[in-house]
């Protein structure tokens, strides 16, 4: 029993890096998204607290009293130039809530701080946690750190309003249905040219999966140059059609294609990755088995379908469900090719609310929805699809 004990801990202390690793960049996470999701989170105002402020400054520009002169003033002068909140939430520059500024009314040690000012004891540069500490009599620690409201439910009441939620939603799912079983069917297609014995086979294998060890924003920005009006598609098209009054399209730009462009070039980069998946599941099945449909008469048609597609079935499952997963989570190629909203994934509205409009709580309701659709998605593929045929 002392060995088996022994045994687990030395087990633990090597895991012990990979199991910090997943608490602190994957369960932790995951926590916070749905702690956040319930409150009105502000990433801008997280470190209000925590900037550096010289309050000589600060007071000087307030009262409208230099430094020098503060001496020649009585502290009760001093303050009928003061007013506690619009000192700290402009000259100070902290965004008050209602809550807050009844606190700083309340609270704030005005004499002393006009005082400490008077006498030049106040420190040349302080940070406003501390500051806080210090000049007020109570409740300091409400302004030590950044604290959002709690709102509930509300993000997701809120959601349930937002036209621009159900537009990006339904691209990804619009997104989905497409690509993933194309490039499945794209991936396995690809699987079975790689796994024929032709000469120059280990060339086409590196072909095929050369766009997936590509950088996506490389892949984006030629993607941009072949999709642009005059682009290289645009020429080809003009030059075999042109004479039928064919005319150039902005590919990226028009809302009715821009989400079917970026699609294909999603098929095409991803296909040769998933290729890869089916090639070792190709690579464990008996060649007898095709040779006794071989003997049987099976065609080539026949034996794809009948053979080869259902012995794939475990590799058909993961490549579908990871493949849902990602396309759900589109984010890249959208952020680099897409310029309006109407195109746009659920992903991409997450990174616009939480990173231009300052929304991350309502950005961490929107993750949270994301990820109960993946799982149900998940959940509802593997219950379809059996591993075992």
């Amino acid at each position: 029993m002392k060995y088996r004990t022994k045994e687990a801990i030395v087990g633990y202390l090597f895991s012990l890096p990979v199991i910090l690793t997943v608490l602190v960049f994957t369960i932790y996470p995951i926590i916070a998204a749905f702690y956040y999701s319930l409150t009105d989170y502000q990433p801008l105002e997280a470190r209000k607290f925590t900037y550096i402020f010289n309050p000589y400054d600060a007071l000087e520009i307030h009262t409208g009293v230099l430094r020098e002169e503060a001496k020649d003033y009585s502290v009760d002068e001093l303050l009928s130039y003061f007013d506690p909140v619009s000192f700290i939430e402009i000259d100070v520059g902290v965004k008050l809530s209602d809550e807050e500024k009844e606190l700083i009314k309340k609270n704030l040690d005005s004499l002393n701080l006009l005082a400490d000012y008077r006498e030049g004891r106040l420190p040349k540069e302080i940070k406003i946690s501390d500051f806080m500490k210090r000049y007020m009599r109570n409740d300091s620690n409400r302004f030590t750190r950044y604290r959002p409201k709690f709102v509930g439910i509300q993000n997701f009441k809120d959601m349930f309003k937002d036209m621009y939620f159900y537009t990006s939603f339904w691209n990804a799912f619009l997104y989905s249905i497409i690509v993933v079983p194309i490039q499945t069917l794209l991936a396995i297609i690809l699987a079975v040219a790689a796994n024929s014995k032709i000469r120059g086979v280990n060339f086409f294998k590196s072909v095929f999966f050369l766009p997936a060890i590509t950088s996506s924003a490389a892949l984006s920005m030629i993607f941009w140059l072949i999709y642009s009006k005059p682009g290289i598609l645009n020429k080809i098209l003009l030059s075999l059609f042109g004479g039928f009054g064919f005319e150039p399209i902005d590919y990226l730009n028009e809302p009715n294609i821009a989400l079917f462009a970026i699609m294909a070039m999603n098929i095409w980069s991803t296909a040769g990755y998933f290729m890869v998946t089916f090639l070792a599941g190709l690579q464990d099945i008996p060649s007898s088995i095709y040779e006794a449909a071989k003997i049987d008469g099976a065609n080539g048609w026949q034996t794809f379908w009948k053979i080869t597609v259902p012995l794939l079935r475990p590799q058909i499952v993961f490549v579908s469900i990871m493949g849902t997963i990602g396309c759900m989570q589109v984010f890249d190629q959208i952020y680099f090719l897409i310029r309006n909203l109407r195109n746009i994934t659920i992903s991409f509205y997450i990174y616009k609310n939480a990173f231009e409009y300052g929304k991350m709580g309502y950005a961490s309701a929107l993750a949270v929805v994301l990820f109960a659709v993946i799982l149900t998605l998940s959940l509802i593929q593997r219950k379809i699809i059996k591993e075992e045929y």
